[in-house]
């Protein structure tokens, strides 16, 4: 009973001191949502203070766990690194009371720096760090650069991107800009050869062409809204495609490629059908959240388009498929799966499934954030290979 009492006034008070502020927030306001006295809060916290300074810890802990859980199995620095930088952007943003807290009452705190619950933020902070030693002692990223700097360039980053949501809106998902986050700071600590720079230029045709077909859509597009965004001539675009439809079919192939090489990494080492799949779901529809201009292109340009069906790309597509297929089968032989199960369907079951959650994501623009069903879909589609029903069987 007093650990739940305790954890309610936190509750309340972080909401109250998010809403209210920390300096109009009193102990009879917090009590009195709690519906308790005002000696109850001070049997737990010796003052307002000390209720804001712990309030950290709880989310803090959260954060290690779900880092810790995500790392499990994941091979190489420049993934794990991302995959971090995810999980804190979006914890953040879906906990905006918190969020709120942090940014206008806690870090503005000399005192704060000083606390046990501030040490433990330390210990967050530092899953990042040794992501980043190991990064350098693989010779991935820059070996010269300070990990702590660029612990700040990440943090720091955040911070002003998250405040300018709170205050102004904007952007209404903060998620959004994770792409353009994590490619400046993957040009910032990954190594890369001078040797690149043609590709460079070819990934930056790319990326305009994702933008522009995304906005005008692929037929009301043209070379030259491309070469504009990209910042070349219309005339360097012809050197790297002969045409706008070879610029669209080559964006599956690039996407894809490394949709694939993310999802093998992470299957790597693992047994169990039911979490391979629950993975491999997971890792799809986190990749979309992050390249919602590419998803809408692969359902609006792509998906309905007979042409694409008969391009290299169309066949990367199948080979991703076919990670899906070769787990169910494999759950199958195992008698994880039911036997009269087909993979067949039930690969196209899930992908069909994804395209349409997809649709409605991007045109009515629920749910806010996509990765939010990743649990009730692996749910739902394990109940439907399983033998019995299994209600929250990820979650």
């Amino acid at each position: 009973m007093e650990n739940s009492t305790k954890e309610l006034i936190l509750r309340v008070a972080e909401n109250l001191f998010a809403t209210k502020g920390f300096s109009d927030t009193k102990i009879s306001d917090i009590s009195s949502r709690v519906q308790v006295s005002d000696s109850t809060v001070y049997e737990h916290f010796q003052n307002k203070e000390d209720i804001l300074f712990t309030i950290p810890r709880k989310n803090t802990e959260k954060l290690i766990r779900l880092n810790e859980s995500h790392l499990r199995g994941l091979v190489g620095a420049e993934v794990k690194l991302r995959k971090l930088i995810w999980n804190y952007l979006e914890f953040m943003t879906q906990n905006r009371d918190y969020t709120n807290l942090l940014l206008f009452d806690l870090r503005p705190t000399r005192a704060f720096y000083q606390t046990e619950n501030h040490r433990l933020i330390r210990e967050f902070t530092g899953i990042y760090r040794n992501v980043i030693i190991e990064g350098q002692k693989e010779g991935n990223f820059w070996p010269e650069v300070s990990p702590t700097l660029i612990l700040n360039l990440i943090f720091g980053t955040i911070d002003l991107l998250l405040i300018t949501w709170l205050i102004q809106e904007k952007p209404e998902d903060p998620l959004s800009l994770f792409a353009g986050l994590f490619d400046l700071v993957e040009h910032a600590v990954v190594r890369r050869s001078r040797e690149s720079k043609n590709h460079d230029k070819r990934t930056q045709i790319l990326n305009a062409a994702v933008k522009v077909f995304s906005e005008l859509g692929f037929k009301k597009a043209r070379i030259q809204d491309i070469s504009k965004l990209a910042g070349v001539a219309d005339g360097t675009i012809y050197k790297y495609f002969r045409s706008k439809e070879e610029i669209l079919f080559t964006l599956p192939v690039e996407n894809t490629k490394e949709l694939i090489g993310i999802q093998r990494e992470h299957l790597s080492g693992l047994k169990d059908t039911d979490l391979k799949l629950a993975v491999l779901l997971k890792d799809y529809l986190h990749y979309i959240q992050t390249h919602k201009d590419y998803s809408s292109i692969v359902y609006f340009d792509l998906r309905y388009n007979r042409a694409f069906y008969q391009t290299d790309a169309y066949q990367l597509f199948r080979d991703f498929a076919r990670i899906f297929y070769d787990v169910i089968v494999d759950g199958i032989s195992r008698q994880h799966f039911r036997a009269e199960v087909n993979p067949y369907v039930a690969t196209k079951m899930i992908f069909g499934l994804t395209d349409h959650v997809v649709l409605s994501w991007i045109i009515f623009r629920r749910p806010r954030h996509i990765t939010n069903l990743s649990d009730p879909i692996c749910d739902l589609i394990l109940n439907a290979l399983s033998e019995t029903h299994r209600p929250g069987v990820i979650s």
